[in-house]
């Protein structure tokens, strides 16, 4: 049994279906691939929707085709008023100009193909696209990648690393376009710019910050737990019939800088709980859980499959 991040993905012995299945990360400079940018209502992928669908596939460096719909869906496609303020993207433009999600994305997934996929924080948008291509019953999405955002930050340590920043100390642009083909063009120049000035060196920095870990081993050092760990500084306890082996994943919330306890408390921060499990409204952890919420407390109720896969999402970052 193990817990290990191999090449920046999550595997976890027991458990591994949990969890989506995308490709590795891949640091390098390509000359062909598909560049690709989303536009969402929001961050969450289980929760929130894709609206727009851009990309450009290349060929030598260069642009050989490119692909752009709006995406409209059969029940709601109400978009919040931030989204629209961003990217003037409304809920009567879907319905007038967007095509069925379905459509939209079996024809973005046949134009990815099997190509090497490239984007901007690009896991933010691999995420929504495996889960439409698992949805739709299309060939899984589970390319290898390579994320622009880790040059960026090679390349610009120290610095805010949005793509606004890249393209405007490029001399690209001076605004961000929010939509996903006109990112996909912007974006495709910063990585171009950076395949001018990148040096080796610099090339093996950013391929070494991809990371590998064992989980299980022993307490992880504060650099190595890095941004956005789900676990650091929580309390959690897990219940339930999990795939994971519970002492391993005990011992797993321990090393990652949080406290793993063995019955639910008014201090705890999560409970996991196994993914069937999690729809039982009679769980008795859950039920007592509830009692010292309506105490006071804040215990969030996450299930074993979305707690892995926001632990993917770090191992990934």
């Amino acid at each position: 049994m193990s817990i290990l991040v191999k090449n920046g993905v999550l595997h976890v012995s027991g458990a591994q279906d949990k969890l989506r299945g995308k490709g590795q990360e891949l640091p390098n400079f390509l000359s062909d691939y598909t560049m690709l940018d989303i536009e969402t209502t929001g961050l969450n992928p289980y929760r929130d929707h894709v609206t727009e669908l851009g990309g450009v596939k290349v060929r030598d460096n260069e642009i050989v085709a490119q692909y752009s719909n709006l995406v409209c869906y059969p029940r709601s496609n109400k978009v919040p008023a931030f989204i629209t303020k961003l990217n003037g993207i409304t809920e009567q433009q879907l319905l007038d100009e967007g095509i069925p999600v379905k459509q939209a994305m079996t024809e973005f997934r046949e134009f990815i193909g099997d190509d090497m996929i490239i984007g901007y924080n690009v896991n933010f948008d691999l995420n929504f696209l495996y889960d439409l291509t698992k949805k739709f019953k299309l060939p899984e999405l589970n390319n290898d990648y390579v994320d622009v955002l880790r040059l960026a930050r090679v390349y610009y340590p120290r610095q805010h690393n949005r793509l606004i920043d890249c393209i405007q100390r490029a001399g690209i642009a001076q605004v961000e376009q929010h939509h996903g083909l006109a990112d996909s063009i912007d974006t495709k120049k910063v990585y171009d710019d950076f395949r001018e000035h990148f040096t080796s060196e610099l090339l093996e920095q950013a391929q070494s910050r991809v990371k590998n870990l064992d989980l299980l081993a022993d307490e992880l050092e504060s650099w190595q737990l890095g941004l956005h760990n789900p676990v650091n500084h929580k309390k959690i306890v897990f219940t339930g019939d999990l795939g994971m082996a519970n002492d391993e994943a005990m011992q797993l919330v321990d090393n990652l800088g949080g406290q793993a306890q063995t019955q639910i408390a008014p201090d705890t921060d999560y409970l996991i709980m196994g993914d069937h499990d999690f729809f039982d409204k009679s769980n008795a952890v859950w039920q007592k859980a509830q009692e010292f919420n309506q105490s006071g407390s804040k215990i969030k109720r996450w299930s074993e499959g979305f707690f892995l896969n926001l632990l993917d999402e770090w191992a990934r970052g």
